[in-house]
């Protein structure tokens, strides 16, 4: 991967590369104070749809050190940036408020305050953390990284911070890459959060296309090739726990006289209850002949077990998300995906869309 891709994720899809802003007058602003820049001109710029940054507003610094600039309100959160001389101050910006940036011209873009929504002031505090790990010694870098997916990312699902952070680069290079092993557990998760809570958001589809591509050559360099072949595969176990806190091994459903359809998705995304209003109609048609191990990779458990009272059949849980061991096993590249077990328990077919699914069972 790919600094190709990587670099697509970079700079065309950073933020606005890929968001529209409405027709609406409302604007956002930001103001603020760079100390020793009077007489200077700070410029406000937003990525365009080939990537590059578009300067969208200018502003004179007063003898004061003040300044405002403004624009209108995105409809999608957004990250734009201030320059200076070269120099840049990235920051987040959700809808109409307020941004206030204070710094000296001297240190801009690595000594700077952020205030004016949460988000903001997250990004002030990773930045600087960065920067501190980044010019300590590479162990405290490599530290950093672990840390900093619990402490951002993991706890805002979905947000441009987390997406910021994972296509950010120092130096010219990548703080995570896709092609790195080791990171390709965060872009995965990171595309799941964004997949349950902003289905809709322009990040969603390049998070998601790149983490199932990091699955696919991380499946591959392991050599995880799941060939299907009548009668001479056997269970492929799985032992998860179900809605109602019990382990169901997938072995001790298969075999059992009747053909079982393994199912990996997510219950809480936009497209689930049509695919669960298909998957109830082939279910009840097949009159209790067929039964389901449905394997959820849902980012919020809680969420997923709610969904999964409302299913008539088998709802498992697996951890990790994207990257779930239970998904790796049957090489999932993709969500929803199926595989049929036939009724003496062998793996025969992995049918690619619903209507397959049908007709195979």
């Amino acid at each position: 991967m790919n600094l190709k891709l990587l670099s697509k994720i970079s700079f065309l899809a950073l933020s606005s590369a890929i968001m529209t802003i409405g027709c609406s007058k409302n604007e956002f602003k930001v103001k603020g104070e760079i100390y020793g820049g009077e007489n200077k001109t700070v410029m406000l710029e937003r990525t365009g749809f080939q990537g590059q940054w578009i300067p969208v507003d200018s502003a004179h610094i007063n003898k004061t050190g003040g300044f405002s600039l403004k624009f209108p309100a995105p409809q999608s959160p957004e990250i734009f940036r201030l320059v200076l001389d070269n120099k840049y101050i990235y920051f987040p910006v959700d809808s109409i408020e307020t941004i206030t940036v204070t710094s000296s011209f001297d240190k801009f873009g690595n000594d700077f305050t952020l205030t004016g929504s949460p988000d903001a002031e997250r990004m002030e505090r990773f930045e600087k953390e960065l920067l501190d790990a980044y010019y300590s010694n590479t162990d405290s870098l490599k530290t950093f990284k672990k840390e900093v997916y619990t402490k951002y990312m993991k706890e805002l699902p979905g947000s441009i911070v987390s997406f910021y952070i994972l296509t950010k680069t120092i130096d010219g290079k990548p703080l995570y890459n896709p092609g790195n092993p080791d990171d390709r557990k965060y872009f995965a998760a990171v595309a799941t959060g964004f997949k349950t809570h902003r289905p809709n958001a322009p990040q969603t589809t390049l998070l998601e296309q790149t983490a199932l591509q990091a699955l696919k050559e991380k499946n591959k360099e392991e050599g995880k090739y799941l060939s299907i072949e009548a009668n001479e595969i056997t269970v492929i176990d799985m032992d998860l726990q179900d809605d109602k806190g019990n382990n169901v091994k997938l072995s001790d459903v298969v075999g059992k006289g009747k053909p079982v359809a393994v199912i990996f998705s997510l219950l809480n995304h936009q497209d689930s209850p049509e695919i669960n209003m298909a998957l109830a109609e082939i279910y009840n048609r097949k009159g209790g002949n067929v039964e389901f191990y449905n394997v959820s990779l849902d980012s919020d458990q809680y969420a997923w077990r709610e969904a999964a009272h409302n299913l008539p059949w088998i709802t498992v849980y697996s951890p990790g998300e994207f990257m779930s061991e239970d998904a790796a096993k049957y090489n999932v590249i993709q969500l929803p995906s199926f595989f049929i077990y036939n009724s003496e328990g062998e793996l025969t077919s992995r049918p690619l869309t619903l209507d397959e699914l049908s007709k195979s069972l």
